[in-house]
């Protein structure tokens, strides 16, 4: 009874907001004076891990959770996303499917294994699994993001309005109109995308979409302003910097256009070098990186 009293009493609260900003130092240091004997505190550990960059701490602390709650919704996404962001989708994929024989009407475990299937470019499950999870926003980003992968812009472009309806103040919705539209050379094309910046400034896609078409109507000066804006908020964003190559050579900017050419070329060769991926042994040695 005594354990259950201090599990109610411990100030949780404190430490997921403190993990919700991503100070995962302070974190760390107040979860350390309250109870281990739960899956929240092992979920939380988990978490703070991760933020750390500690992945297999991460995936030890999250199985840890499960150990004491093989039911815990929190620890399956938690553990499924520490494999799923760090470029091992197939143990994702694993993780998730069995959350959801589990908990088959858990919403976030659903839209997990749609993310996962979505990496792992098996679009038609992608579709089914991210379709069952809206009006999620992030699966409705995620959904507009694989039709327009896949070159179904009119599938996307009434997703789109179905995400304007759903969410009129988040960018995205309005930048897969724009896409849509600039796809077809559709009327109303400046009007969304600039809906969109102005909803997310820093949405880099945006910027970098409408830059192009500035480009393309001959409103250079205009497209270069936010073609390098685009480079700033994303600098790994390999069209924003082609464009504004482009863009810097019509200028007779020379110089900065061979800058923006090398970057380019920098670019395309790290997308070539293979990525860390984590190493997976359910309940052992998960975590640890390998190339």
């Amino acid at each position: 009874m005594w354990i259950l009293l201090v599990l109610t009493l411990a100030d949780w609260t404190g430490v997921e907001r403190l993990v919700a900003r991503g100070d995962y130092r302070a974190a760390q240091a107040e979860l350390a004076s309250l109870p281990k004997d739960s899956a929240r505190w092992h979920v939380l550990s988990s978490k703070i891990a991760d933020g750390l960059n500690d992945p297999g701490a991460a995936v030890t602390a999250a199985e840890a959770a499960l150990q004491l709650e093989p039911r815990n919704e929190s620890a399956h996404v938690q553990l499924g996303s520490i494999f799923l962001s760090r470029n091992t989708p197939d143990a994702a994929l694993e993780v998730f499917t069995e959350a959801q024989g589990l908990l088959p009407q858990s919403l976030l475990i659903r839209l997990g294994r749609g993310l996962t299937l979505k990496e792992l470019q098996r679009w038609d499950a992608a579709e089914t699994e991210l379709r069952r999870c809206l009006p999620n926003l992030l699966a409705f980003d995620a959904l507009a993001t694989t039709l327009m992968q896949r070159g179904r812009l009119a599938d996307a472009a009434l997703l789109a309005q179905k995400f304007i309806k759903a969410a009129p103040q988040d960018y995205r919705g309005w930048y897969f109109a724009a896409a849509a539209k600039e796809a077809f050379d559709e009327p109303g094309f400046e009007v969304d995308v600039r809906r969109s910046i102005a909803l997310g400034p820093q949405f880099a896609a945006s910027r970098a979409l409408l830059g192009k078409w500035l480009l393309k109507h001959d409103r250079v000066a205009e497209g270069t302003i936010e073609l390098e804006q685009a480079a700033r908020w994303r600098p790994d964003l390999v069209q924003a910097h082609l464009q504004l190559a482009q863009a810097y050579r019509r200028l007779g900017r020379h110089d900065d256009a061979a800058r923006e050419f090398n970057i380019v070329s920098d670019l395309k060769e790290k997308e070539k070098a293979p990525r860390q991926r984590l190493l997976f042994h359910r309940g052992t040695s998960a975590g640890r990186t390998q190339n």
